[in-house]
């Protein structure tokens, strides 16, 4: 007894100094500079105080992982200052986490299918497996983002954990797998990707005493993370979303090119970011990568009996890898895998199209090397549970995965990535001023030093917007929900507009360097009608009491609420619209998800031409080509007017439509990057028609228009009212805006009531108190 107490004191401080070391290891060019951390993607929102920062951790789309409560608590009571809280994320996920998960959930799988290898080999082998896994370039590249890096991490304890909750069985079962799959219900994707290793684990299982226990836990489980799914019912019902989906945003995710190769190693996406050049040899480091999954694969041979979790293990991680992966290259052929594309294709045709951002593959590229590293160690186990000899085998395949691993290690600052900042005092002085005071959107148009151009971009509440010399300044930028202009005392022609129109600006904030002007025409909501601005960027003069968005966002507005147009409109633009209005929408394209736009596609691809239509326009929906293609199109027979919506780009291609005899065409090639409505004139349709592009460069469409002939057009318009407020991204939404502290406090005191009464339940249990078992049982049995 004593000798088994000594052990656990041993393996918890052998846990407890390598998850001190893990991160020390994996970022030590950068883990004893403390600061803010300037990731690929952003500068983190350095202006926020201590409690404002624990409740961003708490909102969507910010951090919803349980597991960062502790700290969240440590940080709104003030006890440490928000820029330790961002040094102690980087280490802690998934590098020092990752450690405690996996340890203990290979040293659980051990104990229990492994019982002939000796305790001090099982610790061994559990140190050494999460030790490996922790550091790996998966974890690395997760390691930007909480949510990601939290699932990564904390996956071994989801899979062991509902394991053991299921032998446990009965309602502590059910409390423990509700605790367990908490813990990587990180986002509502990361609650998708639980609840599938979960399934997973009961069919594996198949036993009706399982399934039982699931049941139990779904209502322990939906209380406790009550935060997440209160929060994602404000956000999907407090407005429309107009003009405004991630799914097209981050689709493309679902069709970039994963070679199987990359897929089996635990990479995908993040393969270019993965360097071989350690010790000089990348091609031997290359091959060497491989070692973890022949030895997994391979020593599964040794494994295979009946009950083994090594089956579960390495069917979960076969089928995660032909899942995410494009293609294989066989004998120079390559042969399309591409599992997942018909099924995507299906459901991009319907209503759950602007919810496949929820099935992003990142995920599931997470989720590849837990099971093998909990294989692997199984294997290692069977290596050196009697052969000692082997003893060499088991160095080489730990010094061959370290080696896999080691150009990120040599880095200590994941490969220049991470590197410690700290924000002038200026620009804290200004940001933390316009948290302070603003309810609507900030403009910033200021000449700077290069190092700080990243902070400006973060400001509070910053967004797009014209500054336009005219009479109507204020009220053009109300338009974007402008409230703040945001310069400095050297940027000459910014306050040379300011300067003149004095009556619409006036100043509110100047440290000598920083001028921040308040927009007197800022009204925080408009409710009227929507009107569209065919002429954007350019913004007409309106008044301020309009809601007004530019064309390319016409077709994502239901035309109940439009109202009419303002500037000047073109026939084909005014066709678009009273159509529209008319209940005519644009054909439904059948478009196809590929890598690269080699037909129709809707995909979002990473590449500088994507990226400028994005920034220029945002929120646009939009199809690319980029080679000569064809698509059918379902329309019904009839004579009708075509209206084409696209944007003209130079060196564009043509888009057009034909019935088989006959053609109608627009090149979209122009020295100006615009969004143009073009009629095209008129065109039978008898039984089929098709659009079709010819180039060889990429293009973009919005829409094509099939109108009856004879649709009389509208001049007048009438729309129903719809309230719209600041939106950073958009300059407005629509609907209502929630109170987002309301919200996040309630949704906060639903876990921790639930949490107090799963702990008093759990308490019970297992003191076995013979009156509070009648109390839950009788809970259980009425749920």
């Amino acid at each position: 007894m004593h000798r088994e107490r000594r052990l656990q004191v041993i393996e918890i401080i052998v846990v407890i100094v390598l998850s001190i070391l893990t991160p020390m290891i994996a970022l030590w060019k950068v883990f004893f500079h403390v600061g803010y951390i300037y990731q690929r993607d952003s500068y983190p929102a350095f202006y926020l105080d201590s409690k404002q920062t624990a409740l961003s951790y708490l909102n969507f789309p910010m951090i919803m992982d349980n597991v960062w409560m502790p700290l969240v608590i440590i940080l709104f009571f003030n006890l440490i200052s928000p820029v330790i809280a961002e040094w102690l994320t980087y280490l802690l996920f998934p590098y020092a986490v990752s450690i405690p998960s996996m340890y203990f959930s290979s040293r659980y799988f051990l104990n229990r299918y492994a019982k002939e290898t000796k305790v001090w080999v099982k610790i061994l082998i559990s140190a050494t497996i999460a030790f490996l896994y922790a550091i790996t370039p998966t974890a690395y590249y997760f390691s930007h983002w909480s949510n990601y890096a939290a699932f990564y991490a904390l996956l071994p304890a989801l899979i062991a954990g509902t394991f053991y909750s299921l032998e446990k069985g009965g309602s502590l079962g059910a409390i423990l797998l509700s605790l367990f799959a908490s813990l990587t219900t990180t986002d509502p994707r990361g609650f998708v990707y639980t609840l599938f290793i979960v399934l997973s684990i009961l069919l594996y299982r198949h036993k009706l005493n399982d399934l039982k226990v699931f049941l139990y836990s779904i209502p322990f489980y939906l209380l406790l993370n009550s935060r997440l799914f209160v929060i994602l019912f404000y956000n999907f019902h407090s407005f429309t979303s107009i003009s405004f989906t991630i799914s097209n945003q981050q689709l493309w995710l679902n069709y970039l090119t994963f070679p199987l190769l990359d897929s089996l190693r635990g990479l995908s996406l993040f393969r270019p970011l993965v360097s071989y050049l350690s010790f000089g040899n990348p091609v031997l480091i290359y091959v060497m990568s491989f070692t973890f999954v022949e030895t997994g694969i391979l020593g599964y041979i040794f494994l295979k009996k009946k009950g083994s979790p090594a089956n579960y293990f390495l069917a979960l991680y076969l089928f995660l890898v032909l899942l995410v992966s494009s293609y294989v290259n066989v004998l120079g052929y390559n042969l399309t895998l591409n599992l997942t594309y018909p099924f995507l294709d299906f459901l991009s045709q319907t209503f759950a199209y602007n919810y496949l951002w929820i099935f992003l593959p990142t995920y599931l590229t997470e989720m590849v090397l837990a099971p093998l590293f909990l294989l692997v160690a199984l294997v290692m186990a069977k290596i050196l549970s009697k052969q000692y000899l082997l003893i060499p085998l088991f160095i080489l395949i730990v010094l061959s995965q370290f080696a896999f691993s080691s150009s990120m290690v040599i880095s200590g600052n994941y490969l220049g990535n991470y590197n410690p900042v700290n924000p002038p005092p200026l620009l804290v002085s200004l940001a933390k001023f316009l948290e302070n005071n603003t309810i609507g959107n900030v403009f910033v148009s200021a000449v700077v030093p290069s190092n700080w151009s990243t902070f400006i971009g973060v400001l509070p509440n910053v967004t797009s917007a014209p500054l336009v010399n005219t009479s109507s300044v204020g009220t053009i930028l109300n338009e974007y929900g402008v409230q703040y202009v945001v310069t400095t005392v050297n940027d000459n022609y910014t306050l040379s507009i300011i300067n003149s129109h004095k009556n619409v600006f006036t100043l509110v904030y100047n440290d000598s360097y920083f001028l921040v002007y308040k927009n007197n025409d800022f009204t925080y909501n408009i409710n009227s009608p929507i009107f569209i601005n065919f002429e954007y960027p350019k913004v007409p003069n309106t008044n301020s009491s309009l809601n007004v968005v530019p064309s390319y966002l016409m077709f994502d507005i239901p035309p109940k609420y439009i109202g009419g147009y303002v500037g000047n409109a073109t026939y084909a633009e005014l066709l678009a619209l009273s159509a529209y209005k008319q209940g005519i929408s644009p054909v439904k394209l059948n478009v196809k998800h590929l890598p690269y736009p080699t037909n129709f596609t809707d995909t979002i691809n990473v590449n500088v031409y994507d990226e400028e239509v994005l920034s220029e326009f945002p929120g646009i929906l939009f199809i690319s080509v980029s080679s000569t293609s064809s698509l059918n199109l379902y329309v019904k027979p009839g004579f009708y007017k075509v209206v084409l919506a696209y944007v003209s780009i130079p060196g564009g291609g043509v888009f057009g439509v034909t019935n088989g005899s006959y053609s109608l065409s627009v090149s979209t090639s122009s020295s100006n990057t615009s969004i143009v409505f073009s009629y095209l004139g008129n065109i039978y349709v008898s039984s089929s028609v098709k659009l079709f592009f010819i180039g060889n460069s990429l293009s973009y469409l919005i829409g094509v228009m099939f109108i009856p002939y004879n649709m009389s057009i509208q001049h007048e318009f009438t729309g129903g009212n719809i309230s719209s407020y600041p939106y950073p991204q958009l300059g407005r939404a629509f609907g209502y805006p929630y109170n987002d502290t309301n919200v996040v406090s309630f949704s906060i005191m639903i876990n921790l009531i639930t949490l107090l009464i799963t702990a008093i339940l759990f308490i019970s249990l297992r003191l076995s108190r013979t009156y509070f078992r009648k109390i839950n049982l009788k809970i259980i049995r009425r749920n």
